[in-house]
């Protein structure tokens, strides 16, 4: 296993998550734990960062040999029809690696697998508050590396208060990429204890996917499922999957401004629509804000998705406003709504202001 941040290259035969790394150099992300596995005579040569680590694991507690039955029966069930698969289970138990390592399988069976991530707090495919969905054309070791497609705006980091408008989003999204491939890997959100087993259910009602996977240790989670038109299959978890509260804000933040870019717009307030949870909102409202959303203090810095068409087209921080116009850092070049979210970053963009 080695966790990054580090550099390694790979001189001989080598696995990782199903992809073959044989003579590359692959970059693990700050946070994220690779399982590394030779196939014969191999050597790894890794530079690790500050907080960056390898070591020798368990093969019963780490790598693909935890998943090759689940994975088994997941591609066995794909065949010939449309399918979609939906990964459940408490943080750190390895969702995010288990849908990478499924789709590496697939594409090796010459599926085309898409991955939609609805986890709106830590996800891969979109930056936090969103959802994103992608094609995946190639292996993949991280679902950072891909660059997504699809777009669906939520506002919040968090569920709560926001499950029945998440579900609607993944629904929405996984209508739009489902056309694209054989199947659908579903991640979804650590939230799965207390209210969390209730959203999940709701999540699979509006989905109806053809199977869902439990992972990790959770009796009640699994039991929550059965019964259902799906197929229940239980895996195992991760014991390497673990961040830090520090690695997990870290990875969190590089998500928010790895959307964001470097280029500033200003656009006239008469040619954009704010939206707020599907709630469209015309510029004369800010001066009699019906929601604390467009309070002017709560606009500057605020985390947005911007629109065209009817479709989130990118992301930005509003850096400014004016009775007339409304500065954005963003390299969206075109958009004609921006909608608003529950999230601001600080001047120095470098700490979450959650939106009262």
């Amino acid at each position: 296993m080695i966790k990054g941040p580090a550099t390694v290259t790979v001189d001989g035969a080598c696995d990782v998550l199903g992809s073959d790394v044989s003579g590359k150099t692959i970059t693990v992300r700050a946070g994220k734990a690779l399982p590394f596995e030779p196939r014969g005579r191999c050597r790894l040569r890794a530079r690790l960062g500050r907080g960056g680590s390898m070591w020798l694991a368990d093969p019963a507690k780490a790598g693909v040999s935890l998943w090759r039955g689940i994975t088994q029966e997941l591609t066995d069930l794909v065949g010939n029809k449309k399918t979609t698969v939906m990964l459940v289970g408490e943080t750190d138990t390895g969702k995010s690696t288990l849908s990478v390592y499924l789709a590496n399988v697939m594409l090796n069976r010459g599926l085309v697998p898409c991955i939609v991530d609805g986890d709106i707090g830590q996800g891969d495919l979109a930056p936090p508050t969103s959802i994103g969905a992608a094609v995946l054309p190639r292996q993949v070791t991280d679902l950072r590396d891909v660059d997504a497609s699809l777009f669906e705006f939520v506002g919040s980091t968090s569920p709560a208060g926001f499950d029945r408008f998440v579900a609607k989003k993944l629904r929405s999204i996984l209508d739009r990429v489902g056309p694209l491939g054989d199947t659908c890997i579903v991640n979804t959100d650590g939230y799965a204890s207390d209210g969390g087993i209730q959203y999940k259910l709701m999540i699979a009602s509006e989905l109806q996917p053809d199977a869902i996977v439990c992972i990790g240790d959770n009796p009640e989670l699994l039991g929550a499922f059965q019964g259902g038109p799906w197929q229940v299959l239980h895996a195992t978890p991760s014991g390497q999957a673990s961040k830090s509260r520090y690695e997990r804000a870290s990875r969190r933040l590089d998500q928010f401004l790895r959307y964001v870019g470097s280029g500033s717009h200003a656009v006239e307030l008469s040619r954009i629509k704010f939206v707020y949870m599907d709630r469209l909102f015309s510029p004369s409202e800010i001066l009699r804000p019906p929601i604390v959303q467009l309070e002017p203090e709560n606009l500057k810095r605020m985390f947005v998705g911007l629109g065209s068409a009817g479709q989130i087209v990118g992301f930005g921080i509003i850096t400014g406003i004016t009775p007339h116009s409304i500065f954005v850092q963003t390299d969206v070049g075109s958009f004609d709504r921006i909608y608003l979210g529950n999230i601001r970053l600080s001047r120095d963009r470098a700490v979450e202001v959650r939106i009262a």
